[in-house]
């Protein structure tokens, strides 16, 4: 029987990282959550300035924050022409935390038991 949770998450090859990598080695949610706050460590608050203020992740706290920074980022949509965002930087982020969620979901697919035919 295949486990879902070690299968990988190939849409994600294209924008291979240390930190993708991470994410699929991961055992578990709370490492999943531990490479996440890992990865946000990294952005200093100079990156941070180049992001919408509502677009900024705070801290990691459970796998919903993954799932809302997932969302958010990708429902973002730039109309002021006055504001200045690092769109490539912001897209970079948005790939880690939809991976992330993916990942969180194939291990909750995993651990639910098979239905009983």
């Amino acid at each position: 029987m295949d486990n879902i949770a070690t299968d990988s998450t190939q849409g994600y090859r294209a924008a291979r990282s240390e930190w993708h990598e991470q994410l699929e080695g991961a055992a578990d949610i709370h490492q999943v959550l531990i490479v996440s706050r890992d990865y946000l460590a990294t952005f200093g608050p100079e990156h941070l300035a180049r992001f919408p203020a509502d677009c900024r992740p705070g801290r990691i706290k459970g796998e919903d924050d993954i799932a809302y920074w997932s969302c958010r980022l990708a429902q973002y949509h730039h109309k002021d022409p006055l504001v200045r965002i690092d769109a490539e930087l912001m897209q970079e982020m948005l790939n880690f935390f939809l991976h992330a969620w993916v990942r969180i979901s194939q291990m909750h697919r995993a651990a639910t038991p098979a239905p009983m035919h």
